[in-house]
């Protein structure tokens, strides 16, 4: 193979964040008497999205990122409910599912034992370190990187820097990234000097001035890849 190391985004690539979400957010919305309808969820996630951004840009800190969704959410819809409680139980539920991207499993079952893997994650670290410590996935990775325990995210250096003293600094050429979102992923990856692959199921159209090295649809392509590519 080409490369002896694979970076794995999580969300959206391997782990279903959207299905998972999705229900975590109607169960939390449930249990905290808000209405589930399009308009509230088309507000959490304008919110959400907004406040991601904004981390990912160093703009909020972990801290800040963990509440205000559904600080800014109750003020939107002039809810009645507690914002820091419901954002507990939010990730709570999110921590527990465990929905994967169809084919992921068959994908890392073929990788696994010719490559080194590893999971560079956006995320908060009591939703990422349980899904990630489940026997079913955890045995596929040799380092787990999550971005509340760096201190940064991607697509940051620091970030990259990181991850590279962790897998004992491989050289670039040996290493790529694989991720559905071009700024975090494919942009930190190209700034970093690795190898990118952006993961985009739905053909979206690319019109930014972020440029991946190589684009799949599917999970199994990144085999064909790999593969071809010596």
């Amino acid at each position: 193979m080409k490369y002896k190391w694979i970076l794995f985004d999580l969300d959206n690539t391997l782990y279903d964040f959207d299905l998972s979400s999705k229900e975590s957010l109607q169960q939390t919305f449930s249990a905290f008497g808000v209405d589930y309808s399009p308009e509230n969820i088309q507000t959490y996630k304008r919110i959400n999205h907004q406040c991601w951004t904004d981390f990912e840009n160093g703009k909020m800190d972990f801290a800040t990122l963990r509440n205000i969704r559904f600080e800014l959410f109750s003020k939107a819809i002039n809810g009645k409910f507690d914002p820091v409680a419901m954002g507990s139980h939010y990730l709570k539920l999110l921590s527990e599912a465990d929905h994967m991207i169809d084919g992921a499993f068959d994908l890392l079952d073929d990788l696994l034992g010719k490559v080194s893997m590893a999971v560079v994650t956006n995320g908060l670290k009591e939703v990422k370190r349980p899904q990630l410590s489940r026997p079913a996935i955890n045995k596929y990775f040799d380092a787990i990187i999550i971005s509340e325990e760096v201190g940064v995210a991607k697509p940051h250096k620091g970030f990259f820097d990181y991850t590279f003293e962790a897998i004992n600094h491989p050289a670039k050429s040996d290493v790529i990234i694989i991720g559905d979102n071009l700024n975090s992923d494919i942009r930190g990856g190209n700034d970093f000097g690795i190898t990118t692959c952006w993961y985009n199921p739905g053909s979206k159209v690319n019109d930014t001035e972020v440029k991946p090295d190589i684009e799949i649809k599917q999970l199994d392509e990144l085999i064909t890849v790999i593969g071809a590519m010596h």
